[in-house]
């Protein structure tokens, strides 16, 4: 056997070193990546899931159940508030029944479509829009969220072969730019929620629209399980790293649900209920390095504890 040099023994044991220590470096990261996500992701939910309740039971019920952000959706048992016919009161008895609970809230629920081809039904959305926009401070929350529409005259959630065009991305930027500018002047923000379904269907839609209307008030809501057409979710890993690549900086808001395939597309039930790859969309979430709420939706009360642990759970596979 040929004898070893110093030089040889130095690099073989530093070479050993290094690979023992690749698996500690690793785990540091994770470590890292793990107590970012704990400290800086925070739950909210949407209000609709207990509009069943007088508000100040459900104000103190979401608390219990875990929740320090709310998206608000202005209707419980007791109290309504009317944004076509709004009364500043049963507002105000809302948000003090929410802020007893020590409930922030971080959304305002705005969506409309944008592009309805039935121009009444458009007006009424933006009409409603533009309260709360104006108004904003009332309701304790400046985000306010819209999706960004389709051109099928039937539903606001299917697609229509026109969304592709340009004529209708033109149209949606036109509208969204109108929104930004007014909630610009009042400090507001518009936050848009893409999906495949709308004119705003893709990371490259919404990268445009963001890049054409270069507005400091408009803003994204990520919510990735739209963005998932069916022959799309073998290959999430890849588009969830690059939404965030591409639109991590936009992002105001995040929202919990899951996305799996269905015969027609997909469909998006709770959290919990699909393929979705949590622990890389929370590791995600968590290296934009900043607080952001996590929202979770498509519940119903009996399956809030649910898709709340689900989240939760995942915190620890990051």
């Amino acid at each position: 056997m040929k004898k070893l040099t110093r030089r040889t023994w130095l690099r073989l044991t530093g070479t050993t070193a290094l690979v023992a220590s690749v698996p500690q470096i690793l785990g540091g990261e994770t470590n890292k990546l793990r107590a970012a996500a704990k400290k800086n992701i925070k739950l909210a939910v949407f209000t609709g899931v207990y509009s069943s309740l007088p508000v100040e039971q459900a104000a103190q019920r979401i608390r219990d159940d875990g929740f320090s952000g709310v998206v608000l959706e202005y209707n419980f048992a007791d109290v309504k508030f009317d944004p076509w016919s709004p009364d500043w009161t049963a507002l105000r008895k809302i948000t003090d029944a929410l802020a007893n609970a020590k409930l922030a809230v971080v959304g305002l629920f705005g969506y409309y479509n944008v592009v309805d081809p039935d121009t009444k039904r458009q007006r009424r959305g933006e009409q409603r829009m533009e309260l709360l926009i104006d108004n904003w401070r009332q309701f304790g929350c400046r985000v306010i969220s819209t999706e960004t529409g389709t051109l099928n005259a039937k539903s606001e959630w299917l697609e229509s072969p026109e969304n592709a065009t340009e004529a209708a991305y033109l149209m949606c930027r036109e509208n969204l730019e109108k929104l930004a500018r007014r909630a610009e002047k009042s400090g507001a923000i518009i936050s848009i929620e893409p999906y495949w379904r709308n004119v705003i269907d893709s990371v490259s839609r919404a990268e445009r629209v963001f890049r054409d209307v270069k507005s400091p008030a408009l803003k994204l809501v990520m919510d990735p399980c739209n963005y998932f057409r069916k022959e799309d979710l073998p290959r999430q890993g890849v588009m969830l790293e690059d939404m965030f690549t591409r639109l991590g900086k936009q992002i105001v808001l995040a929202h919990a649900k899951d996305v799996k395939a269905s015969a027609d597309g997909t469909d998006l039930p709770a959290a919990g209920m699909g393929v979705l790859d949590y622990p890389l969309y929370l590791r995600l979430l968590a290296g934009l390095k900043r607080e952001i709420y996590l929202a979770v939706e498509h519940l119903t009360l009996d399956d809030v504890a649910r898709a709340r642990d689900y989240v939760l759970g995942q915190m620890d596979s990051i």
